[in-house]
C-alpha cells in the first residue's frame, strides 16, 4: 500500500503542476506570436467562447471543456504509473472552484467527495488550470514559442523552444533541464480546421509526445458547482501544486 501511495503522490505532483497553464509566466496573445505564418491567428477563437481540449502523453490524458466568457471550467486529469492511477476532476463556476479526486489510498478520497478550494491560499493557481481558464492547455505560449514555422494548406511544422514554456503535457522545467540543448529545438505539427481554428497540436517531446485537441468551439459548457462540498484538506494544496 505504501509504494503505491509514493506513486500516487508522484502522480498528484504531475497533475497538479504540469497540465495547464503556470500564471507566474506572461501570456502570449495571438498578436504576439513568433510565427510569421498565421499560426497564432488560429488562436484567436479560444478567447470568444466555448471550446472542448484534450491533452494526451504517456502519463495520461488531461481533457475537459471552458468558457472563458461565462467564467466556467469542467475538466479532468487522469494519470498512471507503475499500477496506480489517479483521477482529479476540476470545476470552476464564477470564479470558484472545486476538486475531487479518485484512486488516492486514503480515507474519503472515493471520487464522491467534492472539495472547495481556497483561492487565498494558492501559490500556484494554474494548477489543475484554476485560474488559467482562458488557456489551461498553455497553447498561447507554446505557439509563441515556435519557430522555423513551415506552412502546407492548414498545416504547419517547425520547432519549439521549451525553454520559453512553463509547461507542456507533463514537459516542466525539470524535464526541459534534462533535455539540455534538444529542449530549443523540439519538432511539433499543427492544423487548423477550416475557419481558420487551431485543432491539433503535437510536441515531439523525445520519448513522450504529447498531443492536443481542441474541438465543439461554440458548444454550450454545462457545469454546476456541487452542493455540500467541503474545504479542501491541508495537506492536498502541496500534494496538488496549488
Amino acid at each position: 500500500m505504501r509504494s503505491a501511495f509514493v506513486a500516487l503522490v508522484a502522480l498528484l505532483a504531475l497533475a497538479g503542476c504540469s497540465f495547464g497553464a503556470d500564471p507566474d509566466r506572461p501570456k502570449a496573445s495571438p498578436a504576439a506570436s513568433a510565427s510569421p505564418t498565421g499560426l497564432a491567428a488560429g488562436l484567436s477563437a479560444f478567447g470568444m467562447g466555448s471550446y472542448r481540449f484534450s491533452v494526451t502523453a504517456n502519463e495520461g490524458k488531461y481533457q475537459g471543456a471552458i468558457d472563458p466568457v461565462a467564467d466556467l471550467l469542467d475538466a479532468s486529469v487522469a494519470v498512471t504509473s507503475d499500477g496506480a492511477s489517479l483521477k482529479i476532476d476540476t470545476v470552476s463556476v464564477g470564479g470558484v472552484a472545486y476538486t475531487r479526486l479518485t484512486g488516492l489510498p486514503m480515507p474519503g478520497f472515493d471520487g464522491n467527495t467534492w472539495y472547495k478550494v481556497d483561492r487565498a491560499r494558492m501559490t500556484r493557481p494554474g494548477a489543475l488550470g484554476i485560474s488559467a481558464i482562458e488557456d489551461p492547455t498553455g497553447v498561447q505560449a507554446l505557439v509563441a514559442a515556435t519557430h522555423d514555422v513551415r506552412r502546407d494548406g492548414d498545416r504547419y511544422s517547425g520547432t519549439v523552444d521549451m525553454t520559453r514554456v512553463a509547461a507542456w503535457g507533463p514537459v516542466n522545467i525539470a524535464r526541459v533541464l534534462q533535455l539540455g540543448e534538444a529542449a530549443k529545438a523540439v519538432p511539433f505539427e499543427a492544423t487548423l480546421d477550416g475557419q481558420g481554428r487551431l485543432v491539433t497540436m503535437k510536441v515531439n517531446i523525445p520519448d513522450n509526445t504529447v498531443q492536443a485537441t481542441y474541438s465543439d468551439f461554440g458548444a454550450r459548457v454545462s457545469v454546476t458547482a456541487p452542493t455540500g462540498a467541503e474545504p479542501l484538506p491541508d495537506h492536498l494544496y502541496g500534494m496538488l501544486g496549488l
